[in-house]
């Protein structure tokens, strides 16, 4: 029964004279556990890496949709991560790092070996005509493991690093988001002044016609409604690259149309610069993966040193023999088994010794980076929160003193230009004072949001918290 599995399974087995079952049987067993070695160390399961990362969270829906009805910056979050080409590359790396692993922990391939005697050995029971054998490579103890530790740990940096695309992708969404709503914000308020100046322009006409004021007042009004028409004109012409900006992480064309955000919230962070720099570095997913990075080189040094001991092989070889020329002798035409066994001589020294040493350097090499990217997330961070922290304060600022107080200028220096006790330029200085602060408003709105969002790229998570209800907009 053996005997012709093996026939069945191996061809060339096929035609020796297999006459010995006990031949077949081991032959069997050690082709059968070849064939499925199991590897040397277990692996633990690995998970997706997540999706969601910062306070934008992305909301599942068909792509069609989403660009049909996508109004909220959510909405196209969702989008990138499932189209930009960084997000798919990571993800593929990941999955490529992933089945390294079972590379990397397998058993070499078993060999099997074929020798015809050309000149036949003669041997007391019978002409040996050729032999066959099969023997399964060992590598020495733990090598197969660190293999396995070194393959795990660059899997793991990999996933990481998946987090990490996704985050910069969101980010880089986010800003252009957000200056997107800076320029359509300043459109509104740039073409609400022009209104403005065009009107105290028909104002000045008319007050001219009656003799009530001079020709000046008339020239400098249509000045400065020549000049907020063309920042108008320079504000417009942004329109394309903002667009090809957002597009580009959304991966469409530059031209391809997207619904003007027409506002932007204003999330605190109520935590200290402490608190925010230690969620940096206890979060930071490209942090993380460095320290993935690290491990697999401290795994790599342990396995340089194995280097220095052997590995074996072990096998069986199978001899054909005839039957003896002379009648009557005993075993005649016994077929022999002999039981193999090989090792490697790893005389090279010199070569493991440099095997070590690059693998040191890595480590050290990998923990510079590691040092270095630390380094930067502090200075990032301590960049991002001032930033933050510097746009509230313009925010408030603004909101609560300067634009009430060049609102109620504008009006008083209007009712002053009416009754004749202030003239056309304090006028038209109050509405180029409003002009400056409802742009400067705006840019604060658009910087605050873009800080945090550079925060929470770096932390890896939201610093807003999260609505009651998140749910599919219809």
């Amino acid at each position: 029964m053996i005997s012709q599995k093996m026939d069945d399974a191996h061809p060339i087995v096929a035609n020796f004279p297999l006459r010995s079952p006990t031949l077949a049987l081991l032959a069997a067993l050690l082709l059968s556990g070849c064939a499925d070695t199991p590897p040397s160390r277990s692996v633990e399961p690995r998970a997706v890496p997540p999706t969601e990362t910062l306070s934008e969270r992305p909301i599942t829906r068909s792509e069609e949709t989403v660009v049909n009805a996508a109004r909220s910056l959510s909405e196209w979050v969702s989008y990138a991560l499932a189209n930009n080409p960084r997000v798919t590359a990571a993800i593929a790396n990941y999955e490529a790092a992933n089945n390294e692993i079972d590379q990397a922990t397998a058993l070499p391939d078993p060999r099997l070996n074929f020798r015809y005697f050309i000149e036949e050995v003669e041997t007391r029971v019978g002409p040996q005509n050729f032999a066959v054998g099969i023997s399964q490579p060992l590598p020495w103890l733990g090598k197969l493991s660190l293999q396995g530790d070194i393959a795990s740990e660059k899997a793991n940096a990999a996933a990481t690093r998946v987090s990490t695309i996704q985050n910069d992708v969101i980010a880089e969404v986010a800003h252009a988001w957000y200056e997107l709503y800076y320029f359509n914000r300043a459109l509104e308020i740039m073409a609400g002044n022009r209104d403005l100046v065009q009107y105290l322009e028909r104002v000045a006409r008319t007050r001219y016609q009656t003799g009530s004021s001079g020709h000046a007042d008339v020239i400098r009004a249509q000045v400065e409604l020549g000049k907020i028409e063309n920042d108008l004109a320079s504000l417009t012409d942004r329109e394309a690259p903002l667009l090809a900006r957002l597009n580009s992480a959304l991966n469409r064309s530059p031209h391809a149309p997207v619904k003007m955000p027409e506002e932007a919230p204003i999330v605190d962070v109520f935590l200290d610069d402490q608190s925010i720099v230690s969620r940096v570095i206890g979060n930071n997913p490209e942090l993380r993966a460095l320290s993935f990075e690290v491990a697999a080189a401290t795994a790599a040094r342990e396995r340089a040193d194995k280097d220095f001991f052997p590995d074996f092989s072990i096998g069986l070889d199978y001899i054909a023999t005839g039957d003896a020329r002379s009648p009557n002798v005993q075993d005649s035409g016994k077929d022999p088994i002999a039981a193999v066994f090989s090792m490697t001589l790893p005389i090279h020294r010199g070569k493991y010794k440099a095997g070590v040493r690059s693998a040191e350097a890595r480590i050290a090499a990998q923990r510079a980076q590691r040092d270095q990217h630390i380094n930067r997330l502090e200075a990032d961070t301590v960049s991002a929160v001032f930033r933050l922290r510097d746009a509230r304060r313009q925010i408030d600022l603004y909101q609560t003193t300067l634009l009430p107080k060049a609102n109620e200028s504008l009006a008083a220096t209007q009712r002053a230009y009416s009754a004749g006790s202030s003239t056309f330029a304090d006028l038209i200085d109050a509405q180029r004072m409003l002009l400056v602060f409802e742009l400067a408003e705006a840019r604060a709105i658009a910087d605050h949001n873009q800080a945090r969002t550079a925060l929470e790229e770096l932390i890896g998570e939201s610093l807003a918290p999260a609505p009651a209800n998140q749910g599919v907009p219809q």
